[in-house]
């Protein structure tokens, strides 16, 4: 019986002071031991995620971009099994869409060019979009009336306080592509806004990845902390939340302990015992 193991990455396995725990890192190493497939689903772009990845990190697959990109690890660039665009038609729809929001926003290149990107702003201060620009310096310019895709995906950054309610007002104007809110991984308050093609998300890409391995989803185990977990936490055959997660998630799925204290290798536990 072939099993599958999978967890986010920031607020999940990634703690706090921005590194993994050696034990969540051990317990990662025990599940290969046991021929357990590992896989990290992140929001993060190749580039980004590489950029914060520990050099030693135990895994077998990667699904980035919120699943716009899948690839073997350790060495994704060049091992690419699916990658997904959005095309130079639906960019400017969307586009259109964010404009009559007054959204600042980001539009990322094409995989493999996702950690490029142009953006255009309609407000004046936008700490937490200010932040991502420095994250990506040198990699980005303004856009200045000058459009073109494909892209991978389209990024807004907001503090609206009705987050839930800009959510689904968002989601309906663009019902062809999928929308997925999250909390920004920079300031923990800030809301992102993330647009893809039709049908990508963590779920649909791990349980393709999950088909091509011969692994059921029954046979699967899911860590997440934030709303863009969500999906796949449904789709998996036993879900965890992390208890830095919003207080609805952790309504919905089992709570384990934080990402700064471990939460990944005690779903792990959990879910090794549950199985036996």
């Amino acid at each position: 019986m072939q099993r599958m193991m999978i967890t986010d990455f920031d607020g999940t396995l990634f703690r706090s002071d921005r590194t993994v725990a050696e034990k969540d890192l051990e317990s990662l190493r025990r599940l290969g031991e046991q021929g357990v497939i590992r896989v990290i689903a992140t929001g993060r772009n190749l580039y980004s995620f590489m950029k914060a990845a520990p050099a030693d990190l135990p895994v077998d697959y990667l699904v980035f971009s919120t699943g716009v990109g899948i690839a073997r690890y350790p060495d994704p660039a060049d091992n690419m099994i699916r990658e997904a665009s959005l095309s130079h038609g639906a960019c400017l729809y969307i586009k259109g869409v964010f404009d009559s929001f007054g959204f600042d926003y980001m539009v990322h290149g094409a995989v493999p060019e996702g950690h490029r990107f142009v953006y255009h702003r309609h407000t004046p201060e936008n700490s937490d979009f200010d932040t991502r620009l420095s994250f990506y310096d040198g990699l980005s310019e303004p856009m200045n009336g000058s459009f073109s895709g494909p892209a991978s995906q389209f990024l807004a950054i907001t503090r609206e306080a009705r987050a839930s309610e800009l959510f689904a007002s968002v989601s309906e104007a663009l019902a062809d592509f999928t929308v997925i809110r999250t909390t920004s991984p920079f300031d923990g308050t800030s809301t992102w806004l993330e647009v893809f093609p039709k049908g990508i998300c963590k779920s649909e890409a791990v349980s393709y990845l999950a088909e091509q391995c011969g692994v059921s989803s029954s046979h699967t185990m899911a860590v997440g902390n934030d709303y863009n977990d969500e999906d796949l936490l449904h789709w998996s055959g036993q879900g965890f939340v992390v208890a830095n997660a919003p207080d609805d998630l952790k309504a919905s799925f089992a709570a384990v302990s934080d990402n700064d204290t471990c939460g990944v290798s005690e779903a792990i536990g959990r879910w090794a015992v549950a199985s036996v």
